[in-house]
């Protein structure tokens, strides 16, 4: 794996890829990490070299070297690499447990359909 940190994320997802369109430019970095949408060749190249467990998880990946951060501890690694106030708010996340914060993370993940529907109308509206 690369020693760039990376975000793979659900191209496919209006929810998703809106979410990756409001945090990049909050980024202290502008190239670590890099995100990756599934859908591109080289986000697919990556996600097939992962160990077939992170390959079947519906989830956010965060690729730290050889290590891989899913669900609820995939979006901390994104929030610490964000500016302020958005990295203040990792410790106070992280002293959630990592149960009740995957069950939040999933609750969420379940809905993002009907979330995308719902920031396209909004988005769509905005526009007009």
């Amino acid at each position: 794996m690369s020693d760039q940190n990376i975000v793979l994320f659900d191209g496919g997802c209006g929810f998703c890829s809106r979410i990756v369109e409001l945090t990049q430019p909050r980024m202290r970095s502008k190239l670590d990490p890099v995100f990756l949408s599934l859908l591109s060749d080289k986000g697919k190249e990556i996600h097939e070299n992962l160990p077939l467990k992170y390959r079947e998880i519906d989830s956010l990946l965060f690729l730290d070297g050889e290590k891989v951060y899913i669900l609820s501890s995939a979006v901390l690694r994104c929030l610490m690499k964000m500016t302020w106030p958005y990295a203040a708010l990792t410790p106070l996340i992280w002293i959630v447990p990592a149960p009740l914060r995957n069950w939040i993370y999933r609750r969420i993940a379940a809905s993002r359909k009907s979330l995308s529907r719902e920031l396209h109308l909004c988005h769509a509206e905005q526009k007009e």
